[in-house]
């Protein structure tokens, strides 16, 4: 089992960060950016895969290049070449065969010599030995490098592919959740179920069993468990009557609470937890609730640290967790989906990955994509760039401190463990 925990575990992780690399990869080719490789988890490499289509642009003109085509070693941007193309049937100029030229030499008598703008040799696909994700390495990440460079791209260029990759993961989000309700999920119903009942209490002097639901109290309709106890406090030492369901059967009870019940009992001596039911919805609607989960998700996330101050949560509900604490989500929530043949658990827990893994990015610390919006902020508001090496050190320092501070959080992980959430808790008739 625990080798079955650690695929899931895997699994789920890598599939989160390959969509987040992925919306970074299609935004770069959309603008031009030269994506250098795109692997299947994380360095070292394990084996290449293929290397994609790639294209030049030779004096102004865009040529395509070949998948598997070998392009001369010494061939860059700026380069002097003679080259042949043919059309395909796209009008596309295809690259057939391709020279470069010493620039101190005289050229070939009659040669058609013409300088290279652009080199995008091909994307290389990989399968790298970390199976966690995915990555998409930019030419020029850091600092220019030249034509095709994610550095000397647009403001807007940058802006959209460093936004893209949490967008695609809050886009998966959605998805997730809208799944969830399409393959069915509990929803609270009117009522609440029996869960425990106090020895000698008013509760089992009139029969009441675990199990039983209870529909109304007195004239009053319960919709929720805590609707009991709040009729009764309102109504002190005098009888009630609930409306009880057990099994196929209705009935009535009339029970007087205690006006001063032993400690943790409670009035008549019963505990309830909310009833819910597995609700199935169509994909329409289900687009609808998956995005208003992901919205809700969005606000109460944000609005942890305003919870912290006026003490609503404590510092233990809001802490970040790392890897050790979503293997421990994942596994439960595994094993909840697993032993309940319901998906839900699993969709619901990935899609608040998903959500709070584009949330994460977006802070604007040195190193994440947040951080490196901020530095386009910047520029668009000066008008001029920061000094790349600068930048490119700020990000590196960035680096360090988030790999520092997820030692942190692991050490947490292991020392206080996160508390599995039991999603199907309340389910039940």
């Amino acid at each position: 089992m625990f080798l079955l925990n650690i695929a899931v575990f895997v699994i789920i992780f890598g599939v989160l960060v390959f969509i987040h690399e992925l919306g970074h990869f299609l935004a770069a080719r959309r603008y031009g950016i030269v994506a250098e490789e795109f692997g299947f988890g994380f360095p070292p490499r394990v084996i290449t895969l293929f290397r994609g289509a790639g294209k030049l642009v030779i004096g102004g003109r865009e040529v395509k290049v070949p998948r598997g085509f070998r392009l001369p070693a010494d061939l860059a941007a700026d380069s002097l070449v003679t080259y042949e193309a043919t059309t395909d049937r796209r009008g596309r100029a295809v690259l057939q065969c391709i020279e470069v030229l010493d620039p101190e030499q005289a050229p070939p008598f009659g040669a058609d010599v013409r300088r290279v703008q652009l080199v995008d040799p091909g994307t290389i696909y990989s399968i790298n030995l970390i199976p966690l994700g995915g990555f998409v390495r930019m030419r020029g990440e850091d600092g220019p490098a030249g034509p095709g460079s994610f550095a000397s791209a647009s403001r807007t260029a940058r802006a959209v592919t460093l936004l893209a990759g949490p967008a695609m993961n809050f886009v998966l989000a959605i998805l997730l959740f809208a799944f969830s309700f399409m393959l069915g999920r509990p929803e609270p119903v009117p009522g609440g179920r029996i869960v425990e009942i106090a020895p000698g209490s008013p509760a089992e002097a009139v029969g009441l069993q675990v199990g039983d639901r209870i529909f109304q109290i007195d004239d009053q309709t319960v919709v929720e468990a805590g609707d009991l106890a709040r009729y009764i406090e309102a109504h002190p030492g005098r009888a009630v009557t609930l409306l009880v369901k057990r099994g196929d059967q209705t009935f009535t009870v009339q029970v007087t609470p205690r006006l001063n019940p032993p400690p943790g009992q409670g009035y008549i001596g019963l505990k309830m937890y909310p009833v819910t039911e597995i609700q199935r919805y169509d994909p329409l609607q289900s687009l609808v609730r998956g995005t208003e989960d992901t919205a809700r998700f969005i606000r109460i996330t944000l609005s942890v640290p305003a919870l912290l101050m006026r003490g609503v949560i404590t510092p233990e509900e809001a802490r970040p967790i790392g890897p050790k604490g979503i293997y421990d989500l994942t596994s439960s929530t595994f094993q909840q989906s697993l032993s309940s043949g319901w998906w839900f658990p699993i969709l619901q827990l990935m899609g608040i990955l998903s959500a709070a893994l584009a949330i994460t990015n977006l802070l604007p610390l040195p190193a994440l994509d947040g951080g490196r919006l901020l530095f386009v902020l910047i520029e668009q508001i000066r008008g001029r760039r920061i000094d790349p090496q600068w930048e490119g050190a700020i990000h590196l320092a960035g680096m360090v401190f988030l790999l520092g501070l997820m030692v942190l959080i692991t050490y947490q992980d292991f020392a206080s463990p996160v508390s599995p959430p039991d999603w199907l808790a309340p389910l039940g008739n």
